[in-house]
């Protein structure tokens, strides 16, 4: 090795950890479009362009292909929110049903209303009731607009007292960028989040069991009225166990998911998010299902991933000859 170029080995070692560190770093952390890999959860998965993420359900934060996303109207999926809060001042375990609450002449005005706006709605009529758990089924699988605000204003005496205490709870979970707006419907599009927060929101409805045995359930009998419909058609399909769909305008399509894969050999449940796909839920859950079938276990050595294969050509290109020099 020459005087010249002795000394330049110790800075070309340096930038190979660097370089090295950083994009294992960044590949773990989030991706626009391509994949994204993590070795603390086992798994890599492939990106569209949508915001999304996914996480095993006992983990902090999830994988995201956009970190730096802005907040944006959720849909529907506020209801999970809703569910949330809901049972938090009324807790309902496995099998319970809970309080009875009547409907009212103003419940019956608020179904006119959303139905006059072509809202999701459950037909209500004065006298009619509900137990707790079958107007969570009401808002959580067809995603009644009016029993959403209607379970919100029967817990907590009205939406602006509501609203407080799902800011609360959001606040609680660490959901920072989510803000709740002015209904319990997520109608209203000042209902805001990001596909990190979503799943968040997503495993924590998961590790509740009252939400966790609703959202699995393809349709259920609501007393008054008959069978309704869960939205998300997804159930059963590749391994998805839940959650909740949304479309508006101002949101597009939006899906909250939870699904059972295989990593290890060991049965995992996944939760995330897509949000802003196409034109309507439909279109979220599409993302949703490619990115679930994407999922790919690592390897014992944490299958060395392109972005690590990228840095070190780039630094064989730049430092290399220094070797040869040796």
């Amino acid at each position: 090795m020459s005087k010249r170029t002795w000394w330049k080995l110790p800075m070309a070692f340096s930038m190979l950890v660097l370089i090295s560190s950083c994009a294992l770093s960044m590949n773990a952390l989030e991706n626009k479009a391509g994949s994204s890999s993590s070795p603390e959860f086992g798994f890599s998965v492939d990106w569209t362009s949508t915001a999304s993420s996914i996480m095993p359900v006992d983990a902090t934060l999830p994988l995201v292909n956009q970190g730096n996303q802005a907040p944006a109207a959720i849909a529907s999926t506020a209801k999970v929110i809703t569910a949330l809060t809901v049972l938090k001042h009324t807790p309902l375990t496995v099998g319970q049903s809970g309080p009875v609450f009547e409907i009212g002449a103003s419940d019956v005005e608020r179904y006119e209303k959303y139905l006059a706006m072509n809202g999701s709605v459950l037909p209500v009529y004065q006298g009619m009731t509900l137990t707790l758990r079958q107007a969570l089924e009401a808002m959580l699988l067809p995603s009644a607009n009016n029993i959403a605000d209607s379970l919100a204003i029967w817990t907590f005496g009205s939406l602006d007292a509501y609203r407080q205490a799902a800011q609360a709870l959001v606040q609680e979970l660490g959901l920072s960028s989510t803000s709740v707006g002015t209904d319990a419907s997520g109608y209203d599009p000042s209902t805001t989040s990001t596909a990190r927060d979503l799943a968040v929101l997503a495993a924590h409805a998961m590790k509740n069991p009252a939400i966790a045995g609703i959202v699995k359930e393809p349709s259920a009998n609501i007393p008054g009225y008959g069978p309704v419909d869960n939205t998300n058609t997804l159930l059963g399909v590749d391994g998805i166990i839940g959650l909740k769909t949304g479309t508006s305008k101002e949101a597009r399509g939006v899906f909250l998911f939870a699904a059972t894969i295989v990593i290890k050999g060991k049965s995992t449940m996944v939760v995330g998010a897509v949000q802003g796909a196409g034109s309507a839920a439909k279109d979220a859950m599409s993302v949703a299902q490619q990115l679930i079938l994407s999922v790919k276990e690592l390897s014992a050595t944490g299958s060395a991933d392109f972005s690590t294969r990228k840095a070190m050509a780039s630094w064989q290109q730049s430092f290399g000859h220094l070797l040869q020099e040796a």
